[in-house]
């Protein structure tokens, strides 16, 4: 490895893993969030955790935001990195191995990597939108980490509500609550809140909680996520076992009865975009009609014209015309 500056993917991928279209400097923006996010994960390690000789990955690493940001590490610690973005591994592969590793990985399990055999993962930005298949991706990472392995992941939690949901945060409302269920991974796919309290209730059935705040990832307090560091329990676990409601605390069912209300509401107001959108549709089928009929209009009045006795008598006088205005341009460009 040398010391020259690593390079920067394009901007199309650079962009997928976080609106670049506002920055006055794109790249450096990247370059900062990148920075911010290896600062947050080794910040929040353990006391006396190093990184000689440790296994790690970055689940979901785009085109290595974060993961570019671990060159110093990588020089002692073999450091991976794995999404679902062909083109952002495929570039990673050219430009940034070594000193990383990379590998392109499906929508859903399992990993192509051996059972316990990393120390540390982090999840920046996954399980935000991991509306269905969170539970078999949080088994699959516990099967990958080692013993006491750790695992960091961010939520939206407290600073994304405004944001995410349009409403004041109230933890004993949202549980994990799905919003823009289906929508496109063009435009963010899926958006997932969490609140502490179900992480440690759901997650904390696979992992000891050793940090969690709903909010402090992040740049701007406006927009922060929330993280949480978890530590791999020494036991068998399964999808159905995360997912089972906690039907003993109320918070659960009023997340899911609050849950309904916000699809609901969006779908109140998918209803009234599609009406509007079909109502203009409608008009401009209409404006499209009366266009078609006025120029079938001035072609049936101009054949009839076209084929009128005055037409054919004039003919001469109108050719006549043409060659005075093509004379009189001439002239004019002449002494101009």
């Amino acid at each position: 490895m040398t010391d020259a500056p690593l390079p920067y993917p394009p901007l199309e991928l650079a962009n997928r893993v976080g609106s670049l279209a506002e920055a006055a400097d794109p790249m450096e923006t990247y370059d900062e969030l990148g920075r911010l996010a290896y600062a947050e994960i080794v910040a929040r390690l353990p006391s006396g955790w190093t990184f000689p000789g440790k296994r790690i990955l970055d689940f979901g690493c785009g085109g290595g935001r974060t993961l570019r940001h671990f060159a110093k590490e990588a020089a002692e610690a073999e450091v991976w990195g794995c999404d679902i973005d062909e083109p952002s591994i495929a570039w990673l592969g050219e430009h940034l191995c070594p000193p990383f590793h990379v590998f392109l990985n499906g929508p859903e399990p399992p990993l192509d990597q051996p059972s316990a055999s990393f120390d540390l993962i982090w999840g920046i930005s996954v399980f935000t939108h991991l509306a269905t298949t969170w539970s078999a991706w949080l088994v699959e990472l516990h099967r990958l980490l080692r013993p006491d392995g750790l695992l960091y992941l961010t939520f939206m939690g407290r600073g994304t509500s405004e944001w995410i949901a349009g409403e004041a945060w109230d933890e004993s409302r949202v549980g994990m609550n799905v919003l823009r269920f289906g929508q496109s991974w063009d435009m963010g796919g899926p958006m997932v809140m969490h609140s502490p309290w179900w992480i440690q209730e759901h997650w904390g059935r696979a992992f000891d909680i050793v940090a969690i705040s709903p909010d402090g990832f992040g740049k701007d307090p406006a927009f922060s996520h929330g993280f949480v560091l978890m530590r791999k329990k020494d036991q068998a676990i399964d999808a159905e076992m995360l997912e089972r409601l906690a039907v003993e605390d109320p918070r659960e069912a009023r997340a899911l009865a609050h849950n309904v209300s916000q699809l609901q509401t969006e779908t109140e107001a998918l209803r009234g975009d599609r009406d509007y959108l079909s109502s203009m549709l409608a008009e401009s089928r209409v404006q499209t009609q009366n266009a078609e009929a006025q120029l079938a209009d001035l072609s049936s009045k101009l054949s009839v014209l076209e084929h009128s006795k005055s037409w054919n008598l004039t003919r001469p006088l109108r050719s006549a015309a043409h060659r005075i205005r093509v004379v009189k341009r001439g002239a004019e460009r002449s002494n101009s």
